[in-house]
This record gives C-alpha cells, structure tokens and sequence, in this order.
C-alpha cells in the first residue's frame, strides 16, 4: 500500500458515498454430489500448494511465481510431488462453490482503487469491496480445502497468502476444519495479531522485546520487529483462532519495515518494505520452514551473514578512532563467532589516492578470522582527506565488485565515518550506480554509523538498500547495528537490546472550532506524525499545528496522530474526540467508522 506525502496545510474533505455490504454467513461446503474426476486443479499429489495474492495482482503475478519456484526448489529431492492453485484462477469457470477470490486493488491511483483502500482502513478491512474480496477469497479457500481434503486425504496442503492474500488466508483459518490444511502461511498480514508485542507504555520495551524467544507466540516465524503488535488493520484476536489445533501448522513472516504488518516504517515510501517479501527470500524461507516441519529436521540453520566493513581512514576520524574500532569489532567478532563471513576494507579519498589508495583491503570473506580480526582494526591508522566528503561510493562500488558474496546469505555493508561521500564521486562513481549494484547482487543492506550532523547526508542510501543510519550519540541500545541486521533474519537473542523509540511521543493534543474549521495543534519530539481521522491514514506532517474543514458534527470525529521516531519507529498515537453542537451549520461529510478488531 503506497501513500502519498500531504502537506496537510488545510485538508478539505470530500463527501464520499459508500453503502454497507452484507455479511456472507453460510458456506455451502456439503456438496457431496460435486465431481471433481476431471478439474486438473483436484490431481492427487503429496503436496498440494495454495496460494492466495495480493491487491490489484494479476493470476500467476511475480509474488506467485516466486512462491511456486520456492516450493519446487526446496522440494525438488525430496521424493515427493506438488501440485497448485491459485486461489480466484479459475473464475472463468464459475470459481469454487460459486466463489472466486477477486482481490481489487488499493491505493490512490484510481478512484476504485482509493474507495476500497479507504472501506478497508475505516472497517479494519471487515467490510466494503476489500471485506467483499477476503469474504469472497476465505469461502472459495474453504470450498476448494474441504473437497480437496475429502478426494486427497493422504495429501499434505499448504495455504499460503500474501498482503491482502495474507488476510484471506487468515480469515480462511477461523472457517474451516484445522484437519483441511497442514500449513498455512502469512506473509505481511494486515490483520497480524502478536499479544506480546502489544505497547505498555512510553518509552518501555514490551514483552517481546525484553524476553525475546521466550514469549513469542507459536505462529511467529520471521518477525524480527519486537515492537509488533498488530496489522495496519487492527488484528484477528486471537490471530490463532484460540485453539491449539493450529500449533505447529500456521506460520506468520512479517518484514522488518513493513508497516502493513509491522511497526517499524520508512517515511519515503510506505510500500517499500512490505513489497520485498520475493526478493528478500521470505517465500524460499518459508519453503524450507514447510520441508523441515515435514521432515522434522533440526539440522535447518537459516541465512549466512556476509558483512563487509567500510572504515574511513580519513585524518578527521582521528579523536574518533577508538570508539569506531571498538564498534568495528563489535560487529565482526558477533559474525565471525556465528560463523558468518566477514571482510575489512578502509577507504579515504580518489583526490589523495596516489599517496592514500582506495579502498584498501586488510581481509576479506575468505581472509578474515577471529585470531586476525582484532589487530587488523586496532592497527588502522588514519590520515590524508584534504576536504570533507569522502570516496565512500567509489570504495563501495569496488569493494562490492571485488568480493566473493555467498549464494542465499543475508548480506550488509557497515560503513564507519565522520563525513560525508562525493556524489558523484572523483571518477563519476554515482549512488544510483552503488544501489543498482547492490540490488543486482542480492540486494546488500547497507547500514552507516556516523556523526550526528551528517546522518542526513545518508539517508537516501539507507532507505534505497533497505538499511538504517546510525548516529555515535545514541547508547548502545539505539546504535547496535548487529541487533539491526540480526532482526533481518529474525535471529534476536535471548534479553537482545531492542531497537527502543528514541523520540517519538505526542503531547498536549488539543483542538478548537471556528465555524467550520478545525484547528488541532499539539506538541511533540518527533519529527514527523502520522495522522488519521476516522481510522483514515491522511498522510504524514512535520506540523504541530494545522486546520481541517468540513467535519461532520453531528458525531463524533476521532481525530489521531501517531508519532514516527528518528529511527522510523511508529510510535504510540495520541487521539482526541472533536466534538461539536448537533446544530452548527457544517456540510454533509460522513465516513462510516467500525472498530478495527475481528469478527465475532
């Protein structure tokens, strides 16, 4: 789901006309006399492999072809056979009991497309055309796994589902038989539910974050963010159906910056993590969580870590050079003690190269060991830089050419500097170049510790490699880049510090009515707020102080604002219920509201 930036210097609302659909009830699953001999979709196999997609997404789209790739891969010598459905792939025929999932698209590109985001966030996705398509996808789910199950019964099923796929799935989970389906898979639900992720207050960690593995729900699988609590759509509680009969068979993944799911965002571009789960391996992933579920496995370890360290030898870091060798350390003896991979290049800049060659490497992934590592970074010394900005992009374009990257592994950059980075570098080197060439490889994270003032400088970087910044003012707590590229691959240890919301809290939110305007102003340590209305995302402001026009008085309007941290931590919102006489003069403007919670 992409929304856009909005300035929100007067948001004007417009009347909107949308009529409640009824609820489906009833599920016409005892169809005995239904003959299934012929439909190629009902072959008998070991593994029958389900698949729902997500909005707006075509039959047989990218995301499920990487989902079918990732069981066929991971099952290719296992001795057993696969089939698949795609749920709503065989509309042309009248679907599956008379359903056939639809899956309409959001976002704001069209007029349909905006009326179905809009029913979806105002009803917690229950009802309007995203209601209509869950309901529609959940029955033809139910009719297809109970029929399937009867006609195949030593079959294993999987069901697996994606965005609003993923709600489809989940729903499908609180209809049917537990015994119709093996596995069932989720993969950035907007209706996630983890009680132990749920906020206690300001500024503490919740259960997840403080105990770690240990107070995980069963169905948490990959979902490094330990602040998540539930999806962009409020959660199915109990997310499980509240009984034991899904242990050990559903398995929710949730990426690290998807705000569908998850609590952590990227301000620039709300889809971009939630639209990584094909190239950032998660299908391949659950794939191999299926084979050793199956097989009962333990010898499954998850992702290798390639971390290649850029440290800037420059003579500014001089007075610095301690504490950036102290956390260089920290991070490669973490990898290296896990047995990841680690490489150690320094760089300074192209204008002093004849003297200062860039960059330079002390060792690489094959090189670099736990008995060198740490005197190859107490011995670096700096010197040259003539002025400020630095030959990072070129000594990251090399140095990413220049290594040997393992297949499958999660792979970062760590860059360690005081300065900034020439765009475009001394030999035309650009970031564009240093982001197409990380995303060709896998992609690779880069994650940057600097000084305060030049964070923003880096930004860009972080958010189009999917890393973070880093600044050297933060305890150790906020500037752990090893949690931060643990949590991509879910590997938190036992008590891990937490990523923590910084600075994130709203404060003396109030409002006052002139006529038919609104004002709401309120204070805050945040830079950045998310505001609703109604359970309506409005967009982002960096304003503590803004008017909205043509409320509907004539109830309540709940107006919210969540605030963002500096480290992209969505934060505990603040809401205030603005209010005014029945008989004030105002225009017709009504958003119907329902709780974002599940049905009963």
């Amino acid at each position: 789901m992409r929304l856009k930036s909005h300035p929100l210097r007067k948001l004007n609302l417009k009347p909107l006309a949308v009529a409640l659909t009824l609820l489906l009830s009833n599920l016409p699953l005892t169809s005995a006399a239904t003959d299934f001999s012929t439909d190629p979709n009902f072959t008998c196999t070991d593994l029958k492999v389900i698949f729902a997609r997500g909005s707006g997404s075509e039959i047989h789209a990218t995301n499920y072809q990487y989902y079918e790739r990732a069981f066929r891969d991971t099952f290719q010598n296992s001795g057993l056979s696969l089939s698949f459905y795609e749920l709503g792939a065989n509309a042309a025929n009248g679907g599956y009991g008379g359903y056939s999932y639809p899956s309409p698209g959001i976002g704001v590109y069209t007029w349909a497309r905006f009326k179905t985001s809009l029913g979806a966030l105002v009803s917690g996705g229950e009802y309007y055309s995203y209601g209509d398509s869950i309901e529609e996808g959940s029955n033809e789910a139910a009719f297809f796994l109970m029929h399937y199950k009867n006609k195949c019964p030593a079959s294993k099923i999987i069901i697996g589902g994606y965005s609003q796929g993923a709600n489809t799935v989940s729903r499908t989970l609180q209809k049917i038989n537990p015994s119709w389906v093996d596995y069932a898979l989720t993969f950035g639900d907007p209706k996630l539910y983890l009680p132990e992720g749920k906020p206690e207050q300001l500024g503490t960690t919740t259960r997840a974050c403080r105990e770690g593995k240990s107070a995980y729900s069963h169905y948490r699988t990959f979902v490094p963010d330990c602040h998540t609590y539930e999806g962009v759509l409020g959660g199915y509680n109990p997310y499980d159906t509240g009984s034991d009969a899904y242990d050990g068979k559903l398995k929710a993944y949730c990426q690290m910056h998807d705000v569908i799911c998850s609590s952590y965002i990227d301000p620039f571009d709300l889809a971009y993590g939630h639209a990584t789960y094909k190239e950032q391996g998660t299908y391949q992933r659950a794939a191999e969580d299926v084979y050793n579920a199956i097989f009962a496995s333990d010898t499954y370890e998850h992702p290798a870590q390639n971390v290649a360290i850029l440290f800037d030898a420059t003579g500014s870091m001089d007075t610095l050079l301690a504490h950036y060798q102290d956390k260089a350390l920290k991070v490669a003896s973490a990898y290296l003690k896990k047995g990841g991979k680690v490489a150690l290049y320094t760089y300074n800049d192209l204008s002093t190269a004849a003297v200062f060659p860039t960059p330079v490497e002390l060792c690489n992934f094959d090189t670099c060991s736990l008995e060198n590592i740490p005197s190859l970074i107490q011995n670096i010394e700096v010197a040259g830089g003539i002025d400020d900005p630095e030959s990072l992009l070129s000594a990251s374009y090399r140095m990413m050419t220049a290594l040997s990257w393992t297949t499958g592994a999660n792979k970062s950059v760590v860059v360690l500097t005081d300065a900034g980075f020439h765009n475009p570098d001394l030999d035309d080197v650009t970031l564009d170049d240093v982001v197409n060439l990380s995303e060709s490889i896998d992609p690779v994270n880069f994650y940057i510790l600097t000084e305060p003032e030049i964070a923003p400088e880096y930004a860009e970087l972080a958010r189009r490699t999917n890393g973070a910044v880093y600044t050297t003012d933060l305890p150790d707590a906020l500037g752990d880049i090893e949690t931060e590229i643990n949590a991509r691959v879910g590997d938190f240890a036992d008590n891990a510090s937490p990523l923590l919301l910084a600075s994130a809290s709203i404060d003396n939110l109030s409002y006052a009515i002139s006529g038919t305007a609104t004002e709401i102003s309120y204070t805050s340590d945040a830079t950045l707020s998310i505001l609703t209305i109604n359970d309506e995302i409005m967009g982002y402001t960096e304003l503590k102080d803004f008017t909205i026009t043509d409320l509907d008085f004539s109830k309540d309007n709940l107006v919210c604002l969540s605030p963002v941290s500096s480290a992209g931590l969505r934060g505990t919102k603040s809401c205030v219920s603005v209010v005014q006489s029945a008989s004030t003069d105002t225009s017709s403007f009504v958003i119907p509201k329902a709780p974002n919670t599940s049905r009963p």
